[in-house]
């Protein structure tokens, strides 16, 4: 199958409208590995997932939405760059993220920031990501809805006058405002976030 045919299904089935014969073509070849069709499933579900946080009108999307998102998730088989790795089909009740994934990082609104969408529990309303800040970049003084944790996997994040770096925590309570928040050498963090905070930041 082409390049381009397989990206046609792949947006297909990122927006759930793939079914029938085409469909279990696609889920074929995510099973067997196909890099094409895991590289362009991961990369128009990214887009499918960050659109419905943009457009929920609050943190309790639709259940159908939910669902969708989930079963994209789940049937995500991303191809190692390790050629020692092997990567299982999907196992029902566990869901795998690798690094190598770099697809999945979302360009936000702010210069040199991205985040990459890791899990979501849309019962609770909070999601766990990564983010990102180039050298240099900055986010600007922002409110938080609801409490946030912060944890430090690499670089320095500078909140206000607190510098933090790799091993370090910070959590923000609901009602908090944050100075700007800067890297001087880049950083990535692991956060869990409400919906609506998230939601916030892709605005």
């Amino acid at each position: 199958m082409k390049k381009e045919q397989i990206e046609e299904l792949a947006a297909s089935y990122a927006a759930g409208a793939l079914d029938g014969e085409e469909r279990r073509e696609l889920e074929q070849l995510l099973a067997d590995g196909d890099p094409v069709a895991v590289s362009e499933v991961a990369r128009f579900g990214d887009v499918a997932a960050m659109i419905a946080l943009a457009q929920a009108p609050d943190s309790e999307p639709a259940p159908a939405v939910r669902d969708r998102l989930l079963n994209q998730i789940r049937g995500k088989n991303p191809a190692s760059k390790s050629a020692a790795k092997i990567i299982m089909p999907p196992m029902p009740g566990f869901k795998f993220v690798f690094g190598e994934e770099k697809g999945e990082w979302v360009q936000l609104p702010v210069p040199g920031a991205s985040v990459k969408l890791l899990s979501m529990d849309q019962e609770r309303g909070y999601a766990v990501v990564m983010g990102k800040l180039e050298a240099g970049a900055s986010y600007p003084p922002h409110t938080h809805i609801h409490a946030e944790q912060v944890f430090v996997l690499s670089g320095d994040l500078n909140i206000g006058q607190q510098r933090m770096e790799a091993g370090d925590f910070h959590q923000a309570d609901a009602g908090t405002t944050h100075d700007v928040n800067y890297s001087e050498t880049g950083c990535t963090i692991l956060a869990v976030i409400s919906l609506p905070d998230l939601q916030a930041q892709m605005a």
